[in-house]
């Protein structure tokens, strides 16, 4: 089985960079001879809960989708910690091409894959920050029914992005005084091994971190991991029983 692996574009327009990222990933030769294309969350910079208003403003991802899957690829997309509760959003597009439906999954967390005779944990990316107890407090409460139901049915569309707008430039403001890449790179190598024993499988891919990594273990599991599209213009792919990162010609 060939299947290639993409995560954190942070897509805010359909004219940005990471659109672009986005429409040359669907369209690569790698992509394109893939039994399984596998959205690893953060694909969206800012879409949170089932507003309509996002079908329109990111119509342009749902019709590549939409190619995809009339491809017969089997499409997933885990939830990440920028879109997350949007599980009736796809159902609300895929109603109008039902036929499509069976070949497309949303997942809340991530889930075990084989390939070739190795088993495979594959996920968001937050779960390799193993020892981030503020995070995983910070998930429990976002990822809750109740927060679900607070985002659609209490906030509009037009307050999330106001909000989400807030959050993510005080986080980037934050991150760039205090944020050291070796160090991180580091501890989520650690986490990622921390959570191969847990699932008990051969190795980890992720995205989240926006830290590109391509680690063998003593033990000889794997951690991989996609970056960040937007700077490293990479995503991971596994073809011909081999993992491969592949370079995107955007500019």
């Amino acid at each position: 089985m060939n299947c290639v692996f993409i995560s954190d574009l942070h897509i805010k327009r359909p004219d940005d960079l990471a659109a672009r990222i986005f429409r040359e990933f669907c369209l690569h030769s790698h992509t394109l001879h893939s039994d399984k294309v596998i959205f690893l969350g953060d694909i969206f910079d800012h879409v949170v809960g089932n507003h309509v208003e996002y079908l329109k403003k990111y119509q342009f991802f749902f019709e590549e989708l939409d190619k995809l899957l009339a491809l017969d690829k089997e499409v997933v997309f885990i939830e990440g910690n920028h879109d997350f509760h949007i599980k009736e959003l796809f159902e609300k597009y895929l109603s109008s091409n039902p036929r499509y439906s069976t070949n497309f999954r949303y997942l809340k967390k991530g889930e075990t894959l084989l390939l070739g005779e190795e088993k495979f944990y594959y996920c968001h990316g937050y779960e390799v920050d193993y020892f981030n107890k503020y995070f995983k407090r910070w998930y429990r409460i976002y990822s809750s029914k109740w927060f679900k139901f607070f985002i659609n049915h209490i906030l509009t569309y037009n307050i999330i992005m106001k909000i989400a707008d807030w959050a993510s430039k005080d986080s980037k403001r934050r991150g760039q005084k205090t944020f050291d890449f070796e160090l991180a790179r580091v501890k989520y190598i650690e986490g990622a091994f921390e959570l191969i024993k847990e699932k008990k499988v051969d190795g980890v891919i992720a995205g989240h971190t926006h830290i590109p990594c391509t680690h063998k273990y003593p033990t000889n599991q794997w951690y991989f991991n996609c970056g960040f599209p937007m700077r490293d213009k990479k995503f991971l792919s596994f073809r011909n029983q081999k993992f491969e990162m592949v370079s995107l010609e955007v500019s």
